[in-house]
Formats: structure tokens, C-alpha cells, sequence
């Protein structure tokens, strides 16, 4: 999936023009069924990287650029630098991506306990977090909840984040005959 593709936008009532956040996410899942016939193991994984320029190292006096290129470019060229932009080289855009791993046990398609985990480079951004929540089932209506860890060493606003959801099923999705 690629997101949130388009121009350079005014945020605030500065003026300054920055790029939306758009972002490629690649990612699969695979489930189990287990011999019970009822229940199944769901894992899943997805690796994310933000498609705009990396903001180079400039001189404190100066204001020229020491690594890195300029990031004062169109979206579409930032998409395609942000690629290869990095000050610190190939290693430092490896850590630009973020991944995230996931696990869910259903019983019955009426009952799910999930785990999950998120994890970003320190250096940008340190986000780290494990989540774990549950989802119930009845007739039309789907209950999820989860509660996110922060794993970080950095204090998260998100930190014991509870979360619901709430799903109306409108029409119906099995036919017996």
C-alpha cells in the first residue's frame, strides 16, 4: 500500500509548505488451522517506511548542507529520494523502516486473543510497543479491545492506551441451505 500521495501542504498559519506523510507499507499474514477444527493461529508482519526526504545535516553558521542532499523538492522527487537520502548512508536508511509482528488465536470465529509488537529505530523516533487485546463476536456485533505497552525507553503518550471498537454487521454473511 502506498499513502497519502500529494503536494506539500500549510499546517499552520506560518506559511511553511511540508510534505504529507506519505508512506509505503508492505506486509502478509498466514493463518493456522488447528486440528480441532474450531480454532486457528493468525501471525502476520509488515515493514512501513516513510516515503518523504530524510532533513539533512546543516552547518550551525553557515546553514549549508554537510550530509546528506537537499529536501527542498517537489513530493514525487521526495518520494523517490527519500530512498537513498540518508546522511549516515545505507545503514541509517535501513533504520528508517519501521516493522511490526502480530499473532491473533481464534476460537470459533466468535473469540480472538491478539499480541502484538511495533518497534522504530531510536534514533528515529524510538516507538516501540506491545499490545494485547481480545475480540468477542455476538450475532452482528463485534467487540475488540486492546491495551498498548510502551517498550521504550522514551515516555510515550500512548503509554496504557485503552482501546474499543465497536462493529455493526449489517446484512447477512451466511446462507444455509
Amino acid at each position: 500500500n502506498i499513502s497519502n500521495i500529494g503536494p506539500k501542504i500549510t499546517y499552520d498559519a506560518g506559511g511553511q509548505e511540508n510534505f504529507i506523510p506519505t508512506n509505503l507499507a508492505l506486509g502478509g499474514g498466514f493463518d493456522f488451522i488447528l486440528n480441532d477444527g474450531f480454532s486457528k493461529i493468525g501471525v502476520t508482519a509488515e515493514v512501513n517506511k516513510l516515503l518523504v526526504p530524510t532533513p539533512p545535516i546543516l552547518d550551525d553558521t553557515t546553514g549549508e548542507i554537510i550530509e546528506g542532499q537537499d529536501d527542498d523538492v517537489a513530493f514525487i522527487s521526495g518520494i523517490f529520494q527519500s530512498f537513498g537520502d540518508a546522511p549516515g548512508g545505507f545503514s541509517e536508511e535501513l533504520r528508517e523502516f519501521t516493522w511490526a509482528l502480530g499473532a491473533e488465536y481464534t476460537y470459533n470465529d466468535a473469540f480472538a486473543l491478539r499480541a502484538g509488537y511495533f518497534n522504530e529505530a531510536d534514533d528515529k523516533g524510538a516507538r516501540q510497543f506491545l499490545s494485547m487485546g481480545a475480540g468477542f463476536e455476538f450475532s452482528q456485533i463485534n467487540i475488540d479491545l486492546s491495551y498498548l505497552f510502551s517498550t521504550s525507553r522514551v515516555n510515550s503518550p500512548l503509554e496504557g492506551t485503552l482501546r474499543f471498537g465497536l462493529t455493526f454487521n449489517f446484512g447477512d454473511e451466511y446462507t444455509e441451505y
